[in-house]
């Protein structure tokens, strides 16, 4: 039989690790000039990260997590985590040209000690050298966005956001996105609330609640699950608004 003590040890651990994710460092070598840098990389996580307040935002972890933007200490080259191994032959020039006005006024020996918001501002230039389709911008403006906030730069968040509201809307015109609706008005609604337009975001909550989840490339165990969270998201986006909750 196991012991009090143990049983008890573990009941602790485990309320610690209840909402815990991890990362490890592992060596990645850059693409662009062979530099090898030291990253982290995820370890663990749960489903409890996507009741995280950043919901509001529809962002989530690890792109809420300062190690989820890799950036090369030598070059500066910046991606999120899984995109920056790989590189096209015929960008890397382009990227190289660009790479060549990133001034900094130190050297940095760990990219986590260079800004988040300076890291994305790289990686938004490479993006754009590599070619990135509406609904990565719509989620990188939410993501630039929610760090600009942090670094109390209220007229770049607030500008970002727009620049998301607006791909969104373009989305709900789209016909590749046709079943997504659910998901872009809740977008909307969320760009809306956070640029200060409670009653617009409350109009499109209603709108979207109005709606199914649909994809026809997915199970439809798949999509009925992300049906029913949109469906209990957007139940506690309105009670998250009417009682007047700080944004976070």
């Amino acid at each position: 039989m196991r012991s009090f003590a143990f049983v008890f040890g573990l009941f602790i651990l485990q309320i610690f690790n209840v909402n815990r994710t991890t990362w490890f460092p592992a060596k990645h070598t850059c693409p662009i000039c062979n530099h090898e840098n030291e990253f982290q990389e995820i370890g663990s996580y749960g489903g409890y990260i996507y009741h995280w307040p950043s919901k509001y935002q529809y962002i989530y972890w690890p792109l809420t997590d300062l190690p989820s933007v890799y950036c090369c200490t030598k070059c500066y080259y910046s991606t999120y985590m899984w995109d920056f191994d790989s590189v096209p032959n015929n960008k890397i020039d382009t990227i190289k040209a660009f790479l060549s006005t990133v001034k900094f006024d130190k050297k940095y020996k760990d990219y986590m000690d260079i800004s988040m918001v300076k890291r994305l501002e790289i990686a938004e230039n490479i993006y754009n050298i590599l070619g990135r389709d509406i609904e990565f911008w719509c989620q990188f403006y939410r993501v630039i966005a929610y760090n600009y906030d942090k670094g109390k730069n209220e007229t770049r968040a607030k500008e970002s956001r727009q620049i998301s509201l607006k791909l969104a809307r373009n989305m709900l015109t789209d016909s590749l996105y046709t079943g997504q609706e659910k998901e872009i008005l809740y977008i909307i609604a969320a760009m809306h609330n956070f640029t200060g337009q409670k009653d617009s975001a409350l109009i499109y909550l209603d709108k979207a609640g109005l709606l199914a989840f649909k994809n026809k490339n997915w199970e439809e165990e798949r999509v009925k699950e992300l049906d029913d969270y949109f469906t209990e998201l957007i139940a506690q986006y309105k009670e998250f608004i009417r009682k007047g909750e700080d944004n976070e």
